[in-house]
């Protein structure tokens, strides 16, 4: 009986979570889901290599942004985008390809979002039963009803949550056996977006292990990452777009007495955690996102990469949970200040297009309040480094 009952609440808290989604996907918009989408479309047009495609032809095509993504991200996406359109309006690629002053002015736009973030609906909700079956039903909830992810998934709209999934999906399977399936999910993930790669040192030292068995390991973890870029390897236009990834130049960007700090903390990080008798791979990823979030000018999407796996470390204490409120919202308001219409009002074009043309924070405070937002967003980096600091010091014991 009381699995039965379990079994029913299970259901409830994913058929809510489910409808909440239907709920939100449709009436927020950011233009990267249409920029992604844009590019995405050539897979149909028989355009394998998409670097070079659009290196070709960027000058005379509607949308001129740059593609800094994997292939695996373009096959994947693409084959994704020719399975949806099957249900999307005759006119999806008449948007698709609008760039111009009547882009948002599209009854359908409502539908497209809703389409477009179907497979984020289902990769998210599968975050949430991996973290299930890994911690409890309160982390499950932790992570389907908090605001930030239903942001950063929902709202932001960019395939993190993809990559985030395989990434959840490998740190299960490193609890598991066979472990090696941990390694190959973690390069599927890392095949999608660079990002994983910093996680990977931290499985590979999660358990006792000789050197055979670690070379299997990264051999593991190589291989979708060399089977997809392979192809692509040797192609200037392949370099010259994925060069342009923002990921490696920020990491390196803080610096003291000309050295990345980032680094050099992630590398304290992980002399600890090896040295560790205890090793609990949350803790060591809860600093280094805090670090991450105080010391790298981050997109705001990149705050998912970490969000699964810090839930259940400040889940274990209020005071803490409060404090990472606290961190998330001091973060989130350093994301408002960044000059971009669709960071704020932007996203509510689907309701009403006139949203796009009100006033965002960043111009409030540099035209009428005559200050720099830059500035009040690095004195946000003082405040984040500081508060990192508060929660660290005397935390780090009772979260491991």
């Amino acid at each position: 009986m009381a699995k039965t009952i379990w079994t029913n609440d299970l259901k409830k808290i994913f058929v809510f979570a489910f409808i909440l989604r239907l709920i939100i996907a449709p009436i927020f918009y950011h233009p990267d889901i249409k920029s992604q989408n844009f590019d995405f479309q050539f897979l149909a047009q028989r355009k394998i290599n998409i670097y070079q495609y659009l290196e070709n032809n960027r000058k005379s095509l509607p949308n001129t942004d740059t593609f800094n993504y994997l292939p695996l991200v373009y096959f994947s996406f693409g084959a994704q985008q020719i399975v949806l359109k099957n249900i999307l309006p005759s006119n999806f690629s008449i948007w698709l390809n609008d760039w111009g002053l009547d882009q948002n002015n599209y009854p359908n736009l409502f539908y497209y979002l809703l389409i477009l973030k179907l497979p984020y609906i289902f990769f998210d909700l599968g975050v949430g039963y991996l973290l299930y079956k890994i911690y409890n039903k309160k982390i499950l909830s932790l992570w389907l009803f908090n605001p930030l992810s239903l942001y950063l998934i929902y709202v932001l709209a960019n395939f993190d949550v993809v990559p985030v999934f395989f990434t959840v999906l490998a740190f299960y399977f490193l609890k598991k056996s066979p472990a090696s399936l941990a390694y190959i999910f973690l390069g599927i993930a890392t095949a999608l977006k660079l990002y994983p790669l910093l996680f990977l040192p931290f499985f590979l030292f999660d358990q006792k292990t000789n050197i055979k068995k670690l070379f299997i390991n990264i051999l593991a973890y190589l291989l979708p990452l060399v089977l997809t870029i392979m192809p692509f390897i040797f192609d200037s236009s392949f370099i010259k777009e994925f060069s342009g990834s923002g990921l490696t130049q920020k990491l390196f960007e803080s610096r003291l007495l000309n050295i990345p700090i980032y680094p050099v903390i992630y590398f304290i990080v992980f002399l600890y955690y090896i040295y560790s008798k205890n090793k609990k791979v949350e803790t060591a990823f809860l600093t280094l996102f805090l670090t991450f979030i105080a010391l790298v000018n981050f997109h705001p999407q990149w705050l998912l990469w970490f969000l699964p796996f810090v839930l259940y470390p400040i889940s274990k204490n209020k005071k803490w949970l409060i404090l990472f409120i606290a961190t998330i919202a001091l973060a989130l308001a350093y994301v408002l200040l960044i000059n971009d219409h669709f960071l704020f009002w932007g996203h509510f074009i689907p309701i009403d297009p006139f949203f796009v043309q009100l006033n965002p924070p960043y111009f409030i405070i540099s035209q009428r309040l005559h200050l720099a937002p830059e500035t009040i967003q690095l004195y946000l980096k003082y405040i984040l480094a500081f508060v990192s600091l508060l929660f660290l010091i005397p935390s780090h014991e009772n979260l491991s």
